[in-house]
């Protein structure tokens, strides 16, 4: 497998970084849902806000590092983006 131009990484770090402006607030909805107290059911709720909270953090890690792997990659080659 060859390795990717700088024109393609380019293409793909502008690609992810469109991809994590649209789903950075993926569970913002449903979050912001828990702490309005829209949702019932005790216990249930409290454990379903937590599974919220660390899903949202592992989509913004991964975000971060896809964006931050393909910056890297266009670092390390002739072609800078700054």
């Amino acid at each position: 497998m060859s390795k990717p131009s700088p024109l393609q990484l380019q293409f793909l770090l502008g690609h992810v970084q469109v991809l994590s402006d649209q789903h950075w607030h993926l569970f913002t909805a449903s979050r912001q849902a828990m702490d309005d107290h829209a949702w019932v059911g005790g216990t249930a709720s409290r454990s379903f806000a937590r599974e919220l909270d660390q899903s949202d953090a592992a989509l913004h890690a991964e975000l971060r590092k896809a964006l931050q792997l393909l910056r890297d990659e266009l670092d390390r080659g002739p072609f800078r983006t700054s």
